[in-house]
């Protein structure tokens, strides 16, 4: 007798949890929708209006687009886009629909990722360097948008080709799918039915050190304009108590 791998109640231990938990993604991901959704209105109405934008607030526009296209498919979407037969909770998808959940799922979360590192390059060059938004603009805007998007898309194709985007508690990631046996009364999970195990390894290194990278970098920018505030706050503070 052979069947697919896979761990009982979205690996959160029971049936009770695991509801509690599915409701939670999609009230979690219905906020983050909305909440994104007013961003995007807002700059949007802005530029329909005829004022113009900044870098910052383009850098939030598409930063919040990558958290409606995330948010629209993995947490809210959940177990609706995982395929019926894993057995989870209000499953009622395909393969199709897990391939496309885990596309989105790793497009929107490295996009969200790298935008949340162009803020802090960003503040970091206006406060700490002394730049200006229309020198940002002119610098460095273009060629972030395009290397970010490119990175994100990247990161998100790979695994298709490879059928790498499979269920796993809940959701559909790059991971692999197990075909189990049954003989004498003992599963035996030996072979793979479905994804590659080195495409999957290899994008767990490379995206596991990106994001890394990318907190470092969030981290080492925001501690150094913090510094640089309160050094120059420390004068102001010297200057004015000598006048």
């Amino acid at each position: 007798m052979e069947l697919l791998h896979v761990p009982p109640f979205s690996c959160v231990g029971s049936a009770r949890n695991e509801l509690i938990l599915e409701i939670v993604r999609r009230i979690i991901g219905f906020l983050s929708i909305i909440g994104s959704s007013f961003i995007v209105s807002d700059i949007v109405k802005k530029v329909h209006d005829g004022n113009g934008t900044d870098p910052y607030q383009r850098i939030m526009l598409v930063l919040s687009m990558f958290d409606i296209i995330y948010s629209i498919f993995v947490p809210f979407g959940g177990t609706w886009m995982v395929p019926k037969g894993t057995g989870w909770r209000w499953a009622v998808g395909n393969t199709a629909s897990c391939s496309a959940q885990g596309f989105f799922y790793m497009f929107g979360a490295f996009g969200e990722i790298f935008y949340q590192a162009a803020i802090s390059l960003n503040i970091l060059l206006l406060i700490v360097f002394g730049w200006t938004q229309e020198k940002f603009a002119k610098k460095v805007e273009k060629p972030m948008h395009v290397i970010i998007i490119t990175v994100a898309l990247i990161i998100a194709i790979v695994p298709l080709p490879f059928q790498s985007y499979n269920p796993f508690c809940g959701q559909c990631s790059p991971s692999l799918v197990w075909k189990c046996s049954i003989k004498d009364e003992k599963e035996s999970c030996n072979w793979v039915s479905r994804g590659t195990y080195r495409i999957i390894q290899v994008t767990d290194i490379i995206s596991g050190s990106l994001l890394i990278i990318a907190l470092i970098f969030c981290t080492v920018a925001m501690v150094w304009v913090y510094l640089h505030v309160r050094r120059q706050e420390v004068k102001m503070q010297r200057y004015v108590f000598r006048g």
